[in-house]
Order: C-alpha cells, then structure tokens, then sequence
C-alpha cells in the first residue's frame, strides 16, 4: 500500500517545454516534448502533509519516499506507445454517438441506422479520430436494457462505420457479450462506464481480446448513482481504486499500455467532485495510462450556470476540456467535435509562439 502520491505541477508547453527538458529544469509528460512540469506536489496518504518541489532537487528527497515518487515519475515521463495506430502527442476526440431513445443529452436523435452513419461521418470530417458507439444511456437514473436489445441497437451501425476508410470505432457497454459482438463486427476498443465491475465475465473477455479498454470510474448504477455520492478524499479514491484494477488486470495478462483511465465525470460526483477532478487531473498521470476527460454537456456545468445554463452547455465543455489539455489528457469524448476541435488547435498554436 502506498504511502505518497504525487501531482505534476507548473506546466511548460512547445519551446518552453522542450527548453526546460534540455535542462533538465522541467520532465514530459508521457515523453511529449511539447508539455513537461517543473514541479510536483507530494501528498501523503494521511493528507497532513503536501509538499511541493522542483523535478531538479528531486535528491533532496528522504528515502521514506523518494523511490514511489521515483517510481511514478518515470510513469508520467515514459514515451506511450499508440493506441489503434493514433499517436498520443496530440489530444485525440472521441464522437459520442448515442444511438438511444433516453441519453441525456441526444436520445431520439441518431437511433436510426442512416441517421447514425450520417452523424458518424459528420464527426469523422469535423475531426473526430475515434466514434464511440453506445446502446444503453447510462444517464444519471436511467435503467437496464436486455443485451438483445442493446445489440440489436449498436451492432449493425458498428459495423458499417468500421467500414469506411477502416475507421475506429469503440463500443460503450458494460456488458460483455455485447463487447463481444461489437469486437467481431469492427469495433477497435471498449469503453466501460462500469470499469469492468458490472457483469462478471467482462474482465475475463478484455483479457482474452486484449483490445484496448477505457475504464471510466463510476460510484454507484446509473439509477442511484448521483444519490448523494461522497467521498473522503475523491482524488485518493479513485486513484487507489484505478491502482487496484490495472494491477489486477496485469496479473491476468493485460499489458498496461492497453488500458486508458477516465475518471468518470458525472458519475457518482457532485459539482465539487467533478471540479476537483478536472482541475487537478494530472495527478492520475502516475498510474502510467494515458487520461480520457468526458465533461460534454454534463449537468454540473448547469449548476454552474444556473440560469444562464444552455442546452448545448458548449462554453462549459470546451473550457473543461482546455484544462484538461493543458495538464496533459490524451483523450476527450465529446458530442460537439467542430468546435471543440477548433478550440484544442487555437489552444495548440497558443502554446507554439
């Protein structure tokens, strides 16, 4: 069980970052030379004591932690390899495609096979990189479907997707035998709101495919999960619960290199929770996965805005999707790929000059 946890701190970008890395005065994030840190907060398991150091007096150290902060540096400094063929330098856009009566924010919209395959190929030529394919909302107080039904829903749009110009697709289901048949028919990674805890045999079945698997942290179902959910500490919590999983699954035979952490916003958090998560997401860079952010169009922005909420709660997305661009998130799953794309690359041409 670890006793320290560490954040990477006061962020460089393009010539800066790779100035200060020359110097040793700053260390890259998952071997990017256009984002490195010169600092990192070091929090003890306990919480009484944070302390905040430069990445050169790292030998200042006590041995009481020096080797786990050692140990997870090199985690967040390791070059990653790709995922799918897409390289990881750049952030990438996951299109969320709700083929669904009830999502949250686009059910009824695009649960027909045409107007699916038109809404993918619009996301595709907006710049979206990855189509993420779901059948069953997992909305705050949704309930369960059959898996016939859920198939009946993604597999056929999955297929035919995968089909233009060989074009990435992941299935967003917890359940395995859906996982399974989307696997067959195209679909390149699985999106797991559950992390693989909701049916029994999804674990063994990543395992076996060793196809690339977002593990989104949830507290709680879809229908209780925003009932109150609390946390001592969520950053600690989810992070420890993170730790537990990959290892587990290294044990089984999953390289590390395969899995992708989402924390999962919005589910099982409140507003102070989601927040504290996004601005402090580096600190999941330690666990050596690459990061996903999904905020789009999440009720905490609403309640937020409270009254100058809007529906498609856009301004909220990109700028939560910025500060997680800027701390180093590889993925974000998204609804709105043209401006959000737009946003990510004038955030980009920023951090050149």
């Amino acid at each position: 069980m670890r006793s320290v946890y560490i954040r990477p701190l006061s962020f460089l970008y393009g010539s800066d970052a790779s100035y200060h890395i020359q110097k040793k005065l700053a260390l890259p994030i998952h071997g990017n030379p256009t984002i490195a840190f010169e600092k990192i907060e070091i929090i003890s398991k306990n919480q009484n004591n944070k302390n905040i150091i430069h990445v050169s007096k790292l030998s200042t150290l006590k041995k009481s932690v020096k080797k786990q902060v050692i140990k997870d540096l090199n985690n967040i400094t390791k070059k990653k390899k790709t995922i799918c063929g897409l390289t990881l330098d750049n952030p990438i856009l996951m299109g969320v495609l709700n083929v669904t009566p009830d999502s949250f924010s686009d059910g009824g919209k695009f649960n027909t096979f045409s107007k699916a395959i038109n809404k993918a190929k619009e996301m595709l030529k907006q710049g979206a990189k990855i189509i993420d394919v779901g059948g069953e909302s997992t909305r705050p107080g949704a309930q369960l479907i059959s898996e016939q039904e859920e198939n009946k829903r993604v597999i056929k749009i999955i297929k035919k997707i995968s089909q233009i110009k060989k074009n990435i697709v992941s299935i967003d289901t917890r359940k395995a035998s859906v996982m399974q048949a989307a696997i067959k028919v195209g679909a390149k990674i699985i999106n797991d709101v559950s992390a693989l805890d909701f049916d029994p045999q999804a674990e063994s079945l990543v395992v076996k495919l060793k196809k690339p698997i977002i593990l989104n942290h949830s507290q709680g179902t879809p229908d209780t999960m925003q009932k109150n959910p609390s946390y001592k500490n969520v950053l600690i919590e989810i992070y420890d619960y993170f730790e537990d999983k990959i290892n587990k699954l290294e044990k089984r035979g999953l390289n590390r290199n395969s899995i992708i952490l989402d924390p999962g916003i919005g589910f099982g958090k409140n507003v102070n929770h989601n927040l504290t998560l996004m601005s402090k997401i580096s600190f999941f860079h330690s666990l050596g996965c690459p990061l996903m952010l999904g905020p789009s169009r999440k009720s905490f922005i609403g309640k937020i805005m409270e009254k100058k909420d809007s529906i498609s709660r856009l301004g909220g997305t990109i700028s939560s999707v910025i500060i997680g661009a800027n701390q180093g998130v590889q993925f974000f799953r998204v609804h709105d790929i043209k401006e959000v794309n737009e946003a990510l690359s004038i955030n980009s041409a920023l951090h050149k000059i």
